[in-house]
């Protein structure tokens, strides 16, 4: 399974000239700000066309990509997580499907706040709900956009531990990060820059700065 792309795509002044492979596995897409990681997802995602591309999709069925989240402040939380199986997703929603948006959420912790209003959640046990979302919609190629936002301590490691799981069950996930705390937890690393790809391979090889912070049982 794998995706491989070469895309075009010309916003204002930006323009993203990107070509690479997404494989089985983490991978950790790393940039500043404005150097294309979203724009590239969307187009991976299908939620946006570009000026010109080519994606070859190999082995791949369901894609989901997960961003900035619109959230109803009355919604519980597990309406939100239920959203993997519904919105994101072709699938029905039936009793089954409330089960395994449970048994993520468990993974992320987030179980026990199932019946509690959006509103009255934290930053981070938001952020955790919509990652259940993501993982529930049992997608092939998973986009994650920012999803260690409002997330502290040991809990950014933790949550890449969990996706690293999940991508080792043979589906394709790829995060946006600006946190250099957590690249040891992806199998691979591409780095953007104003628009280009600039370094692309295994997270081993990648030069920046790099710790433990993601062995298994270390804590932030």
């Amino acid at each position: 399974m794998y995706v491989r792309f070469d895309v075009v795509k010309k916003l204002g002044d930006f323009t993203l000239e990107a070509s690479g492979e997404l494989r089985k596995g983490l991978t950790c897409v790393v940039g500043p700000n404005g150097s294309g990681k979203t724009t590239l997802f969307k187009i991976l995602a299908g939620l946006l066309k570009p000026d010109r591309w080519a994606v070859e999709y190999v082995g791949v069925g369901v894609r989901t990509y997960v961003g900035e989240l619109y959230v109803p402040p009355d919604a519980i939380a597990l309406e939100v997580a239920l959203a993997g199986r519904s919105r994101f997703s072709s699938l029905p929603v039936g009793k089954r499907d409330e089960e395994a948006v449970r048994r993520y959420m468990r993974l992320l912790e987030v179980e026990d706040l199932a019946k509690r209003r959006w509103r009255t959640l934290s930053g981070g046990q938001r952020q955790r709900v919509v990652i259940a979302a993501a993982l529930a919609s049992e997608a092939d190629l998973l986009l994650l956009d920012e999803p260690l936002a409002n997330l502290h301590g040991d809990w950014r490691s933790r949550v890449m531990n969990v996706l690293s799981d999940y991508a080792a069950t043979g589906r394709i996930v790829a995060v946006t990060t600006h946190h250099g705390d957590v690249l040891r937890c992806c199998n691979f690393v591409i780095a953007l820059r104003e628009g280009r790809i600039t370094w692309s391979g295994a997270a081993g090889d990648y030069k920046e700065s790099l710790d433990s912070s993601c062995d298994r049982g270390t804590k932030n």
